[in-house]
């Protein structure tokens, strides 16, 4: 099977990022690298298709540059997906469902990174790689009552997942957690919306006061 490969040296990296899986909704481009992060030792391509990919890597660094407040060196990034694997699009439009044998894969994975690595905040990037970190115990926090009613909420629509479509069962489960301090093992974890979404869209103005919350937590860390 495909994978993709994560960015970042984990013997430098203070920060770590938590993408969602290779494609997400509707794209077909394929990175070797999680969020084409490679792209950024090259110069900037002209070439519309590649320049997209470099534009996405750009998108995360200055997404975390956002957060951070102040320019954070690709050196102290460490980028992967929960599911670095190439899942087959979801029928019609929406976004994959990442199964239950996939999502716990890779939160072991993650939790090997972060027991090798020396890293000041984790930084889970939406929804569902939220919901799977928390349902598979990766969280410090996975009894307190935020948590427990996150996962309630944020758990798959069974109808939905016959069709490999990842929605929520709930309402809007994320603006509660999202900008809130949790934990792995002690090292801080800040849930935040996707790097498609930040700028945050005017569809998205409900998560102005969790990302302002997240800046705050985040500018603390790093």
């Amino acid at each position: 099977m495909t994978t993709v490969k994560p960015f970042g040296d984990i013997n430098s990296a203070t920060v770590l990022v938590i993408g969602h899986d290779p494609r997400l909704q509707r794209s077909q481009a394929e990175a070797e690298v999680a969020f084409f992060m490679d792209y950024l030792a090259r110069p900037q391509p002209a070439y519309r298709p590649e320049a997209r990919k470099y534009g996405l890597a750009r998108a995360v660094w200055e997404y975390v540059n956002s957060l951070a407040g102040r320019h954070v060196p690709l050196a102290d990034l460490y980028v992967t997906n929960l599911c670095n694997e190439f899942l087959d699009h979801a029928p019609g439009s929406g976004t994959v469902l990442i199964p239950d044998d996939v999502a716990k894969r890779g939160v072991e994975q993650i939790a090997q990174i972060v027991a090798a690595g020396h890293f000041k905040c984790i930084l889970p990037m939406a929804v569902q790689p939220f919901y799977h970190l928390c349902h598979w115990g990766f969280i410090d926090e996975g009894n307190s009552e935020l948590i427990v009613q996150f996962v309630a909420g944020a758990r798959p629509r069974a109808s939905k997942a016959e069709q490999d479509i990842y929605v929520q069962a709930g309402r809007a489960p994320f603006l509660d957690v999202c900008g809130r301090r949790f934990h792995h093992r002690g090292v801080p974890l800040v849930p935040i919306v996707h790097v498609k979404q930040w700028p945050l869209k005017p569809r998205m103005v409900r998560y102005t006061e969790p990302m302002q919350r997240a800046q705050h937590e985040i500018r603390q860390l790093i």
